[in-house]
């Protein structure tokens, strides 16, 4: 990539910014962001997938929540719903809280993370069998057939471990930017706060000890080429069996996911817990290690780390 390249991505990138900052009534910080996020992922998936990388932003709104949450600062929410014709049509949006207290590179991070969540939705969003399915990533929120939600599918933590990878990725390609002439002074005064408050390579604070147990798995090259495919186009079984094939062992893919959920959940009620702290801890280090084997397993038996 060279600066005149990357200036006709930003320019295109600019314009359809100021469109979406115009239809939703964004705010200037929000806007000046939009200007390097939306050609990072057009850099990060590929200019063939450009068209779909914008009609994602458009068809999800940002919309501002000044409520404090300690736990989750920011979600993306894709809500199905019947229309006149009854057909299924979704209601998409990205809510940002703690907007008045939230650092710059704290909602770079919320806006990238969410947005890539619902780039990595929009194949195949949507399953119609008994259920109703729709995707999150690697994966679903299930619904009956009245649109009433009945739960997350046990792979809501890999997604999120995998989506904050591709986080800290998408962020230092935007302080690459740095590296080349933009002939845009917002977009070089955004591009300086960014690259001062952050020296090094990114990395964000999501999901640490599920992204410590999973470390050796995303940084292997050969699970994160073919499972950013498979997410992003939406073959999902086609991961799940890609990923048992490897380890060699049936339904590896659904127990790793199930002890992942399992570690997120025991971890948040023991940061919440003052009783049985002990009897939890050993809970989550026998998860944990159970997790880790597979892990090992799957690295083990793959030849491009």
């Amino acid at each position: 990539m060279n600066s005149e390249y990357l200036n006709l991505l930003m320019e295109d990138a600019i314009e359809y910014s100021d469109k979406l900052a115009f239809k939703y009534r964004y705010p200037d910080n929000i806007t000046h962001l939009l200007y390097l996020i939306i050609p990072a992922f057009i850099i990060k998936y590929g200019v063939n997938n450009k068209s779909i990388i914008e009609k994602c932003f458009m068809e999800t709104p940002i919309r501002i929540d000044k409520k404090f949450d300690k736990m989750y600062q920011a979600y993306y929410f894709s809500v199905p719903e019947y229309n006149s014709e009854h057909k299924i049509v979704f209601n998409k949006g990205i809510v940002l809280r703690n907007y008045d207290d939230t650092t710059l590179m704290g909602l770079l991070d919320n806006l990238v993370h969410e947005y890539n969540h619902a780039v990595n939705s929009i194949n195949y969003e949507l399953i119609e069998d008994e259920f109703v399915r729709v995707r999150t990533g690697i994966s679903h929120n299930i619904f009956d057939k009245n649109l009433n939600f009945i739960k997350k599918t046990d792979e809501i933590t890999l997604e999120e471990v995998i989506n904050t990878k591709q986080t800290e990725s998408i962020i230092d390609i935007i302080k690459d930017f740095n590296n080349y002439k933009i002939n845009n002074t917002v977009v070089n005064n955004t591009l300086y706060s960014i690259n001062h408050s952050v020296q090094s390579g990114y990395k964000s604070n999501s999901y640490l000890l599920e992204s410590i147990v999973c470390k050796k798995l995303v940084e292997n090259k050969t699970f994160m080429s073919t499972f950013e495919k498979l997410r992003f186009d939406g073959y999902i079984e086609d991961l799940n069996n890609w990923f048992d094939t490897i380890t060699g062992e049936v339904n590896s893919f659904q127990k790793l996911s199930k002890l992942l959920s399992k570690i997120l959940d025991l971890n948040i009620k023991l940061s919440n817990s003052i009783w049985f702290r002990k009897s939890k801890i050993n809970k989550l280090r026998s998860l944990t290690s159970e997790a880790l084997e597979i892990v090992d397993k799957f690295n083990n038996n793959t030849i491009y780390k």
